[in-house]
């Protein structure tokens, strides 16, 4: 009996065809619906002045030129922004994984009244806008007196993004079989060494997910930087490239520039953990 065609496990026929080729469609335009403004900020960064600013634009720099790049780290307080936005996501990226670990294991594999009240409970604390928690924030800080220092902008995101990485790691522990923690009890292995040498090793994708999401949530955060941060050699870089808002115009071409390099750290991070962040998110997102 000849076996009828298929494609990827489905049957070959004219209606699956017109299917596929809907779908496929409509996902490449929302591909370039996304990526179009990250090629416009690339292009448009490599054209001199003249060019950036001319009546008749073009989709791609007619004279090639690094004059942007070289003007925004040179010529302004763009490697000071860089420094601060680098220290403030390196401090927030350690101290929401440090402490999310230990909490989301806890939540995990310990049983105490309310566990599941309180994972939802991480979970509702992700309903509220951040706007809406502006002025509480501010009064704290001003009151701890952490007003335009970095240790406000730490403690503000570190507290925002530790709910989304217990719940995601949750969800990850959850999925290690809880009896390899016991085969390493039977081998004289404390629950809390078994922790750091049997389940950590394993819960290297979630772990890469988190980091991630942590590091690229402090790196690109404007409200609270705005709110808190008063000295300009404080501030971090979306408030450092807000202020190449000029009186009566916009350095597009600094602004263009600084854009491209605020995005080369996090493009290369996520490329280089890419398989292990999406293990991460799927993990977590099956089983949470």
């Amino acid at each position: 009996m000849q076996r009828k065609p298929t494609f990827l496990g489905l049957p070959l026929t004219y209606r699956t065809m017109i299917w596929f080729l809907a779908v496929y469609a409509l996902l490449i335009v929302a591909v370039v619906a996304i990526l179009f403004p990250v090629f416009w900020m690339a292009s448009s960064s490599l054209k001199p002045q003249s060019e950036l600013f001319a009546r008749n634009l073009t989709m791609l720099p007619v004279n090639w030129s690094l004059e942007n790049y070289r003007n925004v780290w040179l010529g302004t307080d763009f490697p000071i922004y860089f420094v601060n936005s680098f220290k403030v996501a390196a401090i927030t990226t350690a101290l929401s994984v440090a402490i999310s670990i230990y909490a989301a294991y806890a939540i995990a594999r310990i049983r105490f009244p309310g566990r599941y009240a309180y994972g939802l409970l991480l979970l509702v604390t992700q309903m509220f806008p951040h706007i809406l928690l502006v002025i509480p924030m501010f009064i704290i800080m001003q009151r701890m007196g952490l007003l335009n220092t970095h240790a406000a902008l730490i403690i503000a995101y570190t507290s925002f993004s530790l709910p989304f990485t217990i719940w995601m790691l949750r969800g990850f522990f959850e999925a290690i079989p809880q009896e390899l923690e016991e085969a390493a009890a039977i081998d004289g292995a404390s629950q809390l060494t078994a922790f750091h040498k049997v389940i950590l090793p394993l819960a290297g994708p979630g772990l890469a997910a988190v980091t991630m999401f942590g590091f690229i949530r402090s790196w690109n955060e404007f409200l609270f930087a705005l709110v808190f941060m008063q000295s300009h050699d404080l501030f971090t870089l979306p408030i450092g490239l807000a202020s190449f808002q000029e009186e009566y115009t916009f350095r597009w071409d600094l602004l263009m520039a600084g854009a491209g390099i605020v995005t080369l750290p996090v493009l290369f991070f996520f490329l280089l953990m890419q398989r292990f962040i999406v293990q991460g998110l799927l993990g977590g997102a099956v089983k949470g």
